[in-house]
């Protein structure tokens, strides 16, 4: 895994974090609910995995061809 590959998947990230966090804790953003930190920071870390596991499988497919 290099850099680029991390880099890129930071971003992707950030914006589908950011928007699966504003879906699903919008009223605690905007509203009187409370705000879940740890349900916050995976809401990051899943598109940040999923991204790192695809490219990795990708890899590997290409290696196998």
């Amino acid at each position: 895994m290099n850099k680029s590959v991390v880099e890129k998947a930071l971003k992707v990230s950030g914006v589908v974090g950011t928007l699966l966090l504003l879906i699903n804790q919008y009223e605690a953003l905007f509203g009187g609910a409370e705000f879940r930190v740890i349900p916050a920071v995976l809401t990051y870390c899943v598109p940040f995995v999923v991204f790192i596991a695809g490219q990795l499988s990708g890899v590997q497919e290409d290696k196998q061809e």
